[in-house]
């Protein structure tokens, strides 16, 4: 399975590292691809650097199995401003392949794609966002969602519509491995998930 993780600036260092995680432990093919225009370092929310393989413009012609994306802020506005992204977002949907998101991404990336257009159920991170220049109205993100916003799935997944959603870091977890499961199977996701997470 062939995985592209575009990356930003900004992007939440526990939903990256656990989708990078986690998509690795099931042996898929992993491509890091900075949205920011060159393979410098990126340098996520937390200050957390990673270094990308490649540029978004270096993938755009590859066919990926999915495309998963995580959250944060300034992150997910970056993901939501890169053009070339959007194009590649509404080519892999039309071609019915997984499309995954997390935090802030369904809501400022994925909606605005028209990616949830046909979904009947999403999810994002339903908590107030304050940052030390801003502070977003507590239902800013969800209500970007819409009606199809759901306040109770940590994970939401649309098997028909090939999109899986997800809200906090402290979910991140559970949705790479819900990417793993509609990926690669229920034996492999519990493989993983019983050692990471001991009964």
């Amino acid at each position: 399975m062939r995985v592209l993780l575009p990356v930003a600036d900004g992007n939440e260092e526990v939903e990256f590292a656990s989708l990078f995680n986690i998509l690795a432990r099931a042996n898929m093919e992993i491509v890091v691809a900075s949205v920011e225009g060159s393979i410098e370092p990126v340098t996520l929310q937390k200050g957390l650097r990673i270094l990308p393989e490649c540029t978004l413009e270096d993938t755009r012609e590859t066919r990926w199995d999915a495309i998963v994306m995580a959250g944060g802020i300034p992150g997910a506005m970056h993901l939501g401003a890169s053009s070339l992204l959007r194009e590649m977002l509404q080519q892999q949907h039309a071609q019915g392949r997984l499309i995954a998101a997390i935090c802030l991404s369904p809501a400022l990336v994925l909606e605005p794609a028209g990616v949830l257009a046909e979904s009947d159920r999403a999810t994002c991170n339903p908590m107030p966002i304050r940052t030390p220049d801003h502070a977003w109205p507590p239902d800013e993100f969800t209500r970007r969602l819409g009606d199809k916003f759901d306040p109770d799935a940590r994970v939401c997944i649309d098997a028909e519509h090939q999109v899986i959603t997800s809200q906090t870091p402290g979910t991140a977890m559970e949705f790479a491995l819900a990417i793993v499961e509609h990926l690669a199977g229920s034996d492999e996701a519990a493989k993983i998930r019983n050692y990471i997470l001991p009964a």
